[in-house]
């Protein structure tokens, strides 16, 4: 069960929200289709009961917080945390009765009646409390890259205002117009934990633990217009600790960044690109994976960030034209918003196989 959340034109009324609920595109509505079917095949494996069991069940507690998340727009109001959670426990609530409404009545099954839930209310309250956790995983990741796409907007346009450059603002409110992000991985991660719970608990116990230290670098740079090359190899290496328990000897990484550049400052999100970037077109399409190296040097008045890959090698032309969400093309546009001819970026192959993303941005003396 996944939430997806999208930036929508300003409405009001409670007619309106109830309009916004069903504001999202065909593309949208496929992949949280997609999600929710993916979650009841994972639950199937472990019920012996016929998969249209958890697949009614997935479809409608997915589809109704989705639902409810787009009507109530948490993120663009105050304290959107709260208000996220608020809508997703409510949502996870109404998901279940209606599940029971659809089931015990709908359809006729005996245990969904209400005298089975009276006898047996513990399982409805864990399918209740299991779509929420869910929800509100998911939420946070969309909220998360809802802003980040919001922050690189209002940088393109401060940037093309000093420079009297107004098809960079346009440009720039087209990227957050169409920022959309795919789910995949905190999906599958999630998918993962739960899988692992019932398999091998204590690496699932791990694997949460790496998921948790994802989400504490993350979220706090929802509203960081600055951070540190330590905060953010720390983010990427909690990135690449998940992938590595779901991938296993297919994935190695290393860091090799000096101790002394670690507090200097650095713009949020570039690295996770790169990493992201890294795995998705290099390691992961390779049949054997391949190995991510992070380095990080001072050279003269700039300092360089290398992610290296060895993987698949082919794919940067293709990796730096694709497009999807904040890409490899919004790296450029960052590093020339905020340091002008100042910063560099760069795509080569790595021989024998693999990619090399490299940027380098000057370097700022201590104060």
């Amino acid at each position: 069960m996944a939430t997806i959340i999208e930036p929508l034109k300003p409405a009001s009324g409670p007619l309106a929200a109830l309009g916004r609920g069903f504001n999202a595109s065909w593309r949208t509505v496929l992949l949280l289709l997609a999600i929710n079917t993916g979650v009841a095949a994972l639950l199937s494996v472990e019920d012996a009961r016929p998969f249209w069991h958890p697949f009614v069940s997935a479809q409608t507690i997915g589809l109704l917080i989705a639902y409810a998340v787009n009507a109530v727009e948490p993120w663009g109001k105050s304290h959107p945390v709260w208000r996220l959670a608020a809508v997703v426990a409510v949502a996870s609530v109404a998901g279940v009765l209606l599940v029971i409404a659809i089931k015990g009545y709908g359809i006729g099954e005996p245990n969904y009646s209400i005298a089975h839930v009276r006898t047996n209310p513990g399982f409805f309250v864990g399918t209740a409390i299991s779509a929420f956790i869910m929800g509100m995983c998911v939420s946070f990741i969309f909220l998360f890259k809802f802003r980040e796409a919001h922050a690189a907007a209002a940088l393109h346009r401060a940037e093309a205002e000093r420079h009297l450059m107004s098809k960079h603002a346009v440009e720039a409110d087209l990227k957050l117009m169409q920022a959309q992000v795919e789910p995949h991985f905190l999906f599958n991660t999630l998918a993962s934990v739960q899988y692992l719970t019932e398999t091998n608990p204590r690496e699932a116990g791990k694997l949460l633990s790496h998921l948790i230290d994802y989400l504490r670098a993350a979220l706090p740079q929802l509203r960081a217009s600055s951070t540190t090359l330590g905060k953010e190899i720390g983010l990427a290496a909690a990135y690449l600790n998940i992938l590595q328990m779901r991938m296993g000897a297919r994935l190695a990484f290393t860091f090799d960044v000096p101790a002394d550049l670690a507090q200097h400052p650095f713009p949020p999100n570039l690295l996770i690109s790169l990493v992201e970037n890294a795995i998705k077109h290099g390691v992961e399409p390779a049949a054997d994976g391949g190995s991510i190296r992070v380095v990080a040097r001072r050279e003269g008045d700039s300092i360089t960030v290398s992610v290296i890959d060895t993987g698949r090698g082919s794919g940067a032309t293709v990796a730096d034209t694709a497009g999807d969400g904040v890409g490899l093309s919004n790296v450029r546009e960052r590093l020339a918003a905020l340091y002008g001819t100042r910063a560099r970026f760069s795509l080569s192959e790595e021989p024998p196989h693999g990619t090399s993303a490299m940027l380098s941005i000057p370097f700022e003396s201590a104060r």
